[in-house]
């Protein structure tokens, strides 16, 4: 499971960088979100499994954007939105 949620190559580890939109990380399968030890599951419409280990958080949104990649501007994708809603949530564990 630890090399899931690691980045094992310098264009997957999380934050902004030159030829990619995201500033997502990603492992096998697993996206991360940042360096906090948090990832993520992703599916087509924003649903999300959000694992914050280091709070025993598991966040799962099943909800449907009828929206998402409408377009290829981020505001049609808005991960950036959901994953500040799980940040916010994971600073109530603190």
């Amino acid at each position: 499971m630890r090399a899931a949620v690691s980045a094992d190559a310098p264009h997957l580890v999380p934050g902004p960088r030159a030829g990619s939109a995201s500033p997502l990380g990603y492992g096998y399968q697993w996206w991360l979100p940042d360096a906090s030890g948090a990832y993520c599951a992703m599916g087509v419409y924003n649903q999300f499994v959000y694992v914050d280990p280091p709070r025993a958080l598991v966040i799962a949104k099943l909800s449907a954007n009828r929206n998402y990649a409408l377009r290829g501007d981020p505001r049609f994708f808005r991960e950036s939105e959901h994953f500040a809603f799980f940040r916010a949530v994971a600073a109530c564990c603190d």
